[in-house]
């Protein structure tokens, strides 16, 4: 490689970086299926870890390590060029153009599951970790495809993503909350809460990256769906 990004001005690392791996770095608006794959993957591992029978604090305690040794490769990329171009080969198959110089969605993906298994009931967490796992890739997919015949919001996503995120998410829903012992109505209710709920929450007014706010947003809201309809 003739240039790296240690002689490069900070602020145009990301541009620089990705003319080095043209074939390989992906933006926002590109379908970027590995990554995509990756995040369903990693979502299911948590969530299906879960179920299996792992401890909850024996999960929180993988998790919360995990997220320490990322928080180390993180702070160390950003601060040593020559080890962040090292780490961006590496990692080029699912990184982003605009990672290059900043953080990347690994953290947040991680402390939105950890928060949820602290804080939410069992099933409540299994579920919000699979809105994101599940209903934030398929949402994201749709919108990429399909978003240019659709609605566009102020913040950039589309009506007809959003709709497969709550479609996403309701399924999800139903075929959990089908092995529980609960009422039709409750089942339909919780059904549709959870789904919009898991579809919509990447669209709160808040500036916080999508792989925490639909876990936490969505968690908070399914938990008092569970409340009100005793399930």
């Amino acid at each position: 490689m003739k240039r790296t990004v240690e002689s490069l001005n900070p602020n145009k690392a990301s541009e620089a970086v990705a003319a080095e791996f043209p074939l390989r770095l992906h933006v926002r608006t590109d379908l970027h299926l590995t990554r995509k794959v990756f995040h369903l993957v990693t979502g299911m591992a948590i969530a299906f870890s879960y179920l299996a029978g792992v401890p909850t604090l024996t999960l929180l305690i993988v998790l919360s390590s995990i997220l320490g040794f990322v928080f180390m490769l993180e702070t160390a990329r950003l601060r040593i060029p020559a080890f962040n171009e090292k780490m961006i080969k590496f990692f080029s198959p699912i990184i982003r153009t605009h990672e290059c110089d900043q953080p990347t969605a690994i953290p947040p993906y991680l402390l939105s599951s950890i928060i949820a298994v602290l804080i939410f009931p069992k099933p409540v967490a299994v579920l919000s970790i699979l809105y994101l796992a599940c209903g934030d890739p398929l949402a994201s997919v749709f919108g990429i495809l399909y978003g240019k015949h659709s609605v566009r919001f102020a913040n950039g996503k589309s009506l007809i993503g959003t709709l497969a995120g709550i479609v996403t998410c309701s399924v999800i829903t139903f075929l959990y909350l089908k092995m529980m012992s609960i009422t039709m109505p409750a089942l339909l209710a919780v059904t549709l809460i959870g789904g919009i709920a898991g579809g919509t929450a990447e669209m709160a007014p808040v500036d916080v990256d999508d792989n925490f706010s639909i876990p936490v947003i969505a968690g908070f809201v399914l938990w008092l769906a569970f409340i009100i309809f005793a399930v």
